[in-house]
């Protein structure tokens, strides 16, 4: 595997990047407002962490529990391109710190439970009256208003209320959550695309505005074709027998056993299909609704077939046909994968306790502005004196009555 490592601070100096004049503020913690102001970083804004003294949460968890070198690993995958400041919000000094980055920022962004930032005196309605330009960013689990106002809101919880768990797996399974936190990094997307409109707005009119995102809202659109269909015509919702790919879609949409692994199909007329891997059975099916009516009893017939030879068998003869197919890869396959490899989607960091960490790349490409990797998720605080001094407070200002 070919990692790119990345330029120096001073290498990349000279290369043009979109927001490179926008500070933002941020509060996120977790994955939500991380990933969001991430996105932005990576495209050359100025981003600054706000961390409690000691650094936010995810600091003390790691997935598959790893924290070489005593740092969370999995904290180093939402927080690259940022500067890190440890401030206490409760304490007065601090505060005023805060009130100054704040006034100054093009953007606040905060992903804490509706009212906590309100009753910390750094609510939208406080920071606009002195910064009317500013762009304030909220996200949470639920929205700001309703019923579930107050319940805590996370990936897992949300993939289970918001129906996306119904309609996954196969029809005897319990219901199946994703395999990545897919509620948080889809609000993180519409959070950092808010921001990025709220500023061409703010770029013609001057004026700043409240944007708000939550976890149940973004996973209620990952499915805009399934709760729009189900909405406009009660269709059933029975999930498949096994494989299927989609709760809405005809044979053979759907994963299936081969001798050595797994394959999918997308779509393709049965008829089509029956030729190329000769299934006398699916021959006649060439409409899309008995494609749809008989899925179970094709699909059925095309998994004994696939079963008698290797993945890359089926692929060649599948793709020599030009059919919509694909290997099943694990995450080690994926981590060699030429295409990844090509599109960079893997790149590695100098890092001052972990070396060169490899971390995903950014998936977009920009002809005259290219996001790019500037520096490594910080450390906690590691910027405080360097921001301090920006600002003209005194370096030692960090202490706290508990140090």
């Amino acid at each position: 595997m070919r990692e790119k490592t990345i330029l120096t601070q001073f290498e990349h100096s000279v290369m043009p990047r979109a927001p490179d004049d926008l500070t933002v503020v941020s509060f996120g913690q977790i994955a939500q407002g991380p990933v969001a102001t991430q996105m932005l970083a990576d495209l050359g804004a100025e981003v600054l962490k706000i961390e409690r003294p000691g650094g936010e949460w995810m600091r003390n968890f790691s997935m598959a529990n790893e924290y070489p070198e005593g740092e969370s690993l999995h904290f180093q995958f939402f927080n690259r391109n940022k500067r890190s400041i440890e401030l206490d919000i409760k304490d007065e000094e601090h505060r005023a710190v805060l009130y100054d980055l704040c006034e100054e920022a093009d953007v606040v962004v905060e992903n804490f439970r509706p009212g906590v930032m309100d009753r910390l005196g750094f609510g939208y309605e406080e920071l606009s009256d002195s910064n009317p330009g500013l762009i304030y960013a909220s996200a949470s689990g639920f929205g700001s208003t309703g019923p579930y106002v107050d319940r805590p809101g996370q990936d897992l919880i949300v993939q289970g209320m918001s129906g996306l768990m119904s309609i996954t797996g196969d029809r005897d399974d319990l219901p199946t959550p994703q395999g990545i936190a897919i509620a948080d990094l889809h609000s993180a997307t519409y959070l950092a695309f808010g921001i990025l409109a709220a500023l061409h707005y703010r770029d013609r009119t001057g004026e700043g505005q409240r944007i708000e995102g939550d976890l149940l809202s973004a996973t209620v659109d990952l499915q805009l074709q399934e709760i729009g269909t189900y909405a406009n015509s009660g269709a059933d919702l029975e999930r498949g027998a096994h494989g299927l790919g989609n709760i809405y879609h005809p044979a053979p949409y759907g994963v299936y056993e081969t001798a050595d692994g797994h394959l999918v199909l997308s779509l393709v007329m049965p008829s089509e299909l029956g030729e190329i891997l000769d299934i006398d059975e699916i021959k006649d099916v060439t409409t899309w609704e008995e494609a749809y009516d008989d899925r179970d009893q094709i699909m059925a017939s095309i998994g004994d077939v696939l079963r008698t030879d290797t993945t890359e068998a089926w692929m060649d003869k599948l793709l020599e046909h030009d059919v919509w197919c694909g290997p099943v890869q694990d995450i080690p396959a994926v981590v060699e994968d030429p295409q990844v490899e090509e599109n960079e989607m893997l790149q590695t960091v100098d890092h001052p306790t972990l070396g060169e960490p490899t971390v995903t790349g950014t998936p977009i490409r920009m002809s005259e502005t290219p996001p790019d990797i500037r520096r490594h998720p910080p450390l906690a605080g590691e910027h405080t004196e360097e921001i301090l001094d920006e600002l003209g407070y005194p370096t030692d200002l960090s202490a706290t009555d508990d140090e």
